[in-house]
């Protein structure tokens, strides 16, 4: 079983005395940060954690009309110091921060878990791609380039809460910007934790500004402000796929990292027990809500009848229920409102349901949304489910003639960041690898070898 895997990469023990830990805190007020300051508004709101509703963190602060403009002006200002300062100052800052964040590993891990209902396993995974960034943008900072920079914005949602976000701020700050980031607003604490590091380190004030908006008129105020010289744009959410359409000036950098469908292709697999693993690995780790989750499988005739057989017989054997158990394949959705929409999506196949898409019932799930995943099959070729992701634990099989047929089907797919393939055909392998039209392209492996933070590279902030 998937979840049985050794831990060889974090320790059990430690894990659980800082998840205990975590646990106990006191709850705080989180204001904006702008400036070094802190800024509320008065318009308080309160977030909870998707395991379990009455667990809270605190309370947040709704930012005022003009607190993303503030923000702004704020970290123009600070610009000039900031990247007038050598890169090896910048660079022996975020080394400095480094060994914090290492030695607050467990602590900021069981913080995700509890704040987005990731696993250990994904928790600590998101902390050591955090740590994996900074320590390769620090080891060749000597290398990068000279060119413009600005003000930033970093605009995020919960696929990767602690990753994405805080790797992608601090690359454009190594590079000398300065930063605007909008956490994923429903579990915002990782990066708050990592900006007090920052801070208590003695980051000058104003380099990196923190706002969380639980609507999304700061997010589009945020975008479309002139004064910016770049974008980051990851996650799965409404309002950021909006942002696509918003109309921005041309001279406005945009890294989009937005969640697609990942589909994965499958002809002539070998062995399709392991064929079966790789791929409900990458759907349903992280309950479908990874950058990286695949959401559409292809698989041609000849295989799709044992494949889909294995599929059925190993699904059963993932466990759906508390993330901070270690025998615990994957936790909760992460929001009510997507709990309600993927109820109402099955609503509506119930005659494609081959497995799952049902509410776990017992003591602990019942202040979550936790649902056992759903394998779909037989939607009709002009259904838009085939083609658009949902963000959520849902696997769409299409079953396709050959190879051929499978990479055209793939070109029809709002793919999003990546496709992959199993099969032990050279020839079909050769052929998706030249044909797929995507950034990252896996084979033979599951879609979780991927990891977010794609664009955090510290060139990839300076014009």
């Amino acid at each position: 079983m998937m979840n049985s895997e050794n831990h060889s990469s974090y320790d059990d023990e430690k894990f659980e005395t800082a998840f205990q830990a975590v646990l106990q805190l006191k709850k705080k007020d989180y204001p904006s940060y702008i400036g070094g300051m802190k800024v509320a508004s008065g318009i308080e709101f309160v977030v909870n954690s998707p395991i379990d509703s009455t667990i809270s963190f605190g309370t947040f602060q709704e930012p005022e009309d003009g607190t993303t403009d503030r923000a702004v002006d704020v970290a123009m200002k600070a610009h000039s110091a900031w990247s007038g300062k050598t890169l090896q100052e910048r660079t022996v800052f975020f080394e400095g921060l480094l060994e914090k964040i290492k030695a607050q590993r467990y602590r900021l891990a069981a913080t995700v878990l509890l704040s987005s209902g990731m696993t250990r396993r994904e928790s600590v995974a998101e902390v050591d791609r955090l740590i994996e960034v900074i320590s390769a943008e620090c080891a060749k900072s000597k290398n990068v380039r000279k060119g413009k920079t600005g003000v930033w914005g970093i605009i995020t949602s919960y696929n990767s809460p602690l990753a994405s976000p805080m790797c992608h701020a601090i690359a454009a700050m190594i590079a000398g910007n300065t930063a605007v980031v909008m956490p994923p607003r429903h579990c915002p604490v990782p990066v708050y934790m990592v900006y007090e590091m920052m801070e208590s380190a003695g980051l000058p004030p104003g380099v990196m500004n923190i706002i969380v908006d639980r609507k999304d008129k700061a997010y589009e105020q945020l975008a479309n402000d002139p004064r910016l010289e770049g974008i980051v744009i990851s996650g799965s959410a409404e309002y950021l796929e909006e942002m696509i359409f918003l109309q921005v000036d041309d001279e406005l950098k945009v890294l989009n990292e937005l969640k697609g469908m990942n589909p994965i292709i499958v002809h002539r697999p070998g062995d399709v027990n392991t064929a079966a693993l790789s791929i409900l690995e990458s759907a349903f780790s992280y309950s479908g809500q990874r950058l990286f989750s695949t959401s559409k499988l292809i698989v041609t005739a000849e295989d799709s009848n044992k494949l889909v057989n294995a599929l059925l017989e190993k699904v059963k054997e993932l466990k759906i229920g508390d993330p901070a158990d270690t025998d615990v394949f994957a936790g909760p959705l992460m929001l009510e409102t997507n709990a309600k929409k993927f109820v109402k999506t099955m609503e509506g196949l119930r005659g494609n349901i081959l497995y799952g898409a049902k509410k776990v019932e017992g003591e602990f799930t019942r202040n979550g949304s936790f649902f056992t995943p759903a394998i779909i099959t037989g939607l009709s070729e002009d259904n838009d489910l085939l083609y658009m992701d949902l963000g959520l634990p849902i696997l769409f099989i299409k079953t396709v003639q050959n190879i051929d047929s499978a990479l055209e089907e793939l070109e029809e797919t709002e793919c999003g960041l990546a496709a992959g393939i199993i099969s032990k055909d050279p020839r079909s392998i050769e052929r998706f690898l030249s044909e797929a039209d995507v950034m990252f392209k896996f084979v033979n492996e599951s879609s979780t070898s991927l990891r977010p933070a794609v664009y955090a590279r510290a060139e990839e902030f300076l014009k």
